[in-house]
């Protein structure tokens, strides 16, 4: 029988909600450590003996989690550099890394630590028309006020850095659509961040938001799931996600239009419902001739497929006051509301006082 093919995955990788997690060393030593990690766990176990490799197979994301979390606690990062995982998903040849590459932490907690005792929360930031009505709000992950602060932008990089932004972002959809609904009334936009690169399988990974969204009975059609400005647009299963999720009633939005990865041809070819207009391109638009003109381009293009422009960071009402002439539909910013616990926004009469 030939030897078993290892390929050694880069990082970042995307852990999965279910497979096979192999440990082994060249320590005979780790092997107990290992095996007394995982006393404890569920049926399952295929633990070996001696310098055979310590495996588990798992049908969960979280006890997955609870695992390297476990093992995290318990070993010292040079202890954790001697051990290997290999992890195998259906017929695919294993991956293998380091364990110590599965670690990371935030302001002193692992990152599997946030995610499984749930050390964050959803703010909500909102989203008005150019006269100050609002109409919906973005859900924004934020740290629980009892816990020690962290930045989102780096929980989510370092999430990434280890292949568990697969179940940060899984965690953080599922309490942007229960919280928003508790505050939110019927017709009422909630738009909800959402990583593509955490959807090895569409059906699979977005099952727990679809029952979320069921169980708060949330009109789909009140839900807009747009993709973080963080990631790739242009990989080839994008259409398929956003064609997955309008098959379920939601909608679609493209965040930060003009920078990075969102580009106009991305506009043309993925026609998301909204398109999210870069602070970067608000910010002073009503001095600068040639934010002018992007603003215009974006406005055309999005009128091509019904798309809705939304630009982010008014922060002036000069700026304010542009957008509207301009005819940008949706405004966000600070100008009219940061990101609250509970609904919030201010009036334009308290705009303009």
């Amino acid at each position: 029988m030939p030897p078993v093919r290892r390929h050694s995955a880069p990082v970042p990788l995307a852990l999965r909600d279910t497979g096979i997690v192999e440990f082994s060393s060249d320590d005979a030593v780790m092997y107990d450590r290992l095996r007394d990690a995982m006393k404890g766990m569920e049926n399952g176990e295929r633990q070996g003996s001696g310098r055979q490799p310590v495996a588990i197979h798992y049908d969960d994301g979280k006890r997955l989690l609870m695992l390297l979390y476990r093992l995290q606690t318990e070993l010292s990062p040079e202890e954790a550099d001697r051990v290997r995982v290999a992890l195998r998903y259906d017929q695919t040849n294993p991956l293998t890394v380091q364990l110590s590459n599965l670690f990371a932490t935030v302001s002193g907690h692992a990152v599997a630590e946030y995610i499984l005792h749930h050390y964050f929360t959803t703010y909500l930031q909102p989203i008005v028309q150019p006269g100050g009505k609002i109409i919906g709000y973005e859900c924004l992950l934020r740290p629980l006020p009892e816990q020690p602060p962290f930045r989102p932008a780096e929980l989510f990089a370092k999430a990434r850095s280890i292949g568990q932004h697969t179940f940060l972002d899984q965690e953080a959809r599922q309490d942007a659509i229960r919280i928003s609904a508790a505050h939110l009334a019927p017709g009422i936009k909630r738009f909800v961040n959402f990583l593509p690169s955490s959807l090895y399988c569409a059906d699979t990974c977005l099952r727990g938001t679809f029952e979320a969204i069921k169980e708060t009975r949330t009109n789909p059609a009140d839900v807009v799931f747009e993709v973080a400005e963080s990631e790739p647009l242009n990989l080839p299963e994008m259409a398929d996600i956003f064609a997955y999720y309008r098959e379920r009633g939601v909608h679609m939005a493209v965040d930060d239009v003009g920078s990075g990865h969102a580009t106009i041809e991305v506009l043309k070819r993925l026609k998301p419902d909204y398109v999210k207009l870069d602070r970067k391109w608000v910010s002073y638009c009503d001095q600068d001739q040639n934010k002018q003109r992007h603003i215009a381009d974006v406005l055309e293009q999005a009128a091509q497929f019904h798309g809705i422009v939304l630009a982010e960071g008014v922060e002036r009402e000069e700026e304010w006051h542009y957008l509207r002439r301009a005819g940008v539909p949706l405004l966000q910013g600070y100008l009219f509301g940061k990101a609250m616990p509970v609904p919030g926004g201010k009036s334009v009469a308290a705009i303009q006082s």
